[in-house]
């Protein structure tokens, strides 16, 4: 039956790829809520608590974070060699906070539109998971709530191992990204739907809006939320369920993606639910993310998804 499961997921995907390119992004609103997806120069990064931002591992660029001990720790991730890579090979400790030198660090731009921001702060610290293309950022100073509000980010309760029913919710993009060789300095925060596509042990893979080129990714989107409607407590409320590294399939072998075929335009995420990969040294997400920013963490199931609208 591989065959005929194989075949149908081609079939799925063929009809996506034929579907009319037209554009679905549009530009965000400045609102506080719509402002904590922040930009952090060429990637974007999310607010999830006034003080801490969710973005890749890859957007902090090498030069910036600490040196590696001359003792270098034994091999890692070496069942996950390529988010390992990704990642640009973490030597840190998860589980603590490693700080930028005072005039090397990232900074944070809050608004909708980078010719009109409305304040930039700078990181002080960093934290890096082990075999996962995500990032945890400290900032310097609370980010004023009438500047930008948190986003809350899922995770699954410790005793479950299944991933939620994230292609029944309703998802949407929210991201920097801008053509090559784009002025980087009119830069407009964009947002628009995504389709849930398919999963692996490590990633999801979503198709995000086309963009008025025909893409789907841009450069800035890294370290872009994938977004949920979930109905919560105080009713619903958008969280953060992912974080996009780029496209493609990484280590196919040990996340169970041998047979996986996805469409040529599509989106690779991160999930924050993340458990520890078995057989590997990898971090387990949610209890990384839960550590550093405990008020961010919202637990599933104890959230019902709102079901997204028929395609």
């Amino acid at each position: 039956m591989n065959w005929l499961r194989s075949a149908l997921v081609s079939s799925f995907a063929a009809l996506l790829l034929c579907a009319p390119a037209t554009a679905q992004v549009q530009n965000d609103r400045d609102t506080a809520l719509r402002n904590a997806v922040v930009s952090l120069g060429r990637c974007t990064g999310t607010l999830i608590t006034p003080r801490v931002i969710l973005t890749a591992a890859h957007c902090i660029p090498a030069g910036l974070r600490a040196e590696a001990p001359a003792t270098p720790p034994r091999d890692r991730c070496l069942a996950l060699p390529h988010q390992h890579s990704l990642a640009k090979s973490p030597h840190e400790n998860p589980f603590e906070w490693t700080a930028f030198e005072a005039r090397a660090a990232p900074t944070a731009r809050f608004g909708a539109d980078s010719g009109a921001r409305r304040i930039s702060m700078r990181a002080e610290a960093y934290s890096l998971p082990r075999c996962a293309d995500m990032a945890l950022l400290r900032l310097a100073h609370d980010v004023p709530e009438a500047v930008a509000r948190p986003l809350p980010v899922l995770i699954l309760a410790p005793h479950r191992q299944v991933a939620p029913p994230w292609r029944d919710m309703t998802l949407r993009h929210a991201g920097w990204g801008a053509p090559k060789g784009g002025p980087e300095a009119g830069a407009k925060r964009q947002t628009g739907p995504v389709r849930g596509f398919s999963k692996t042990r490590c990633n999801l893979v979503a198709l995000p809006p086309v963009r008025p080129n025909g893409e789907r990714i841009l450069t800035g989107d890294s370290g872009s939320p994938l977004l949920a409607k979930l109905e919560g407590p105080d009713g619903p409320e958008e969280h953060v369920i992912a974080v996009l590294f780029a496209s493609g399939i990484p280590d196919r072998a040990a996340c169970g993606a041998r047979d996986l075929r996805v469409p040529r335009r599509h989106g690779t995420y991160t999930p924050t639910w993340r458990k520890q990969v078995p057989d590997t040294d990898s971090t387990d997400l949610g209890l990384w993310i839960s550590h550093h920013a405990p008020d961010a963490v919202r637990i599933w199931p104890e959230l019902t998804p709102l079901a997204a609208p028929p395609q």
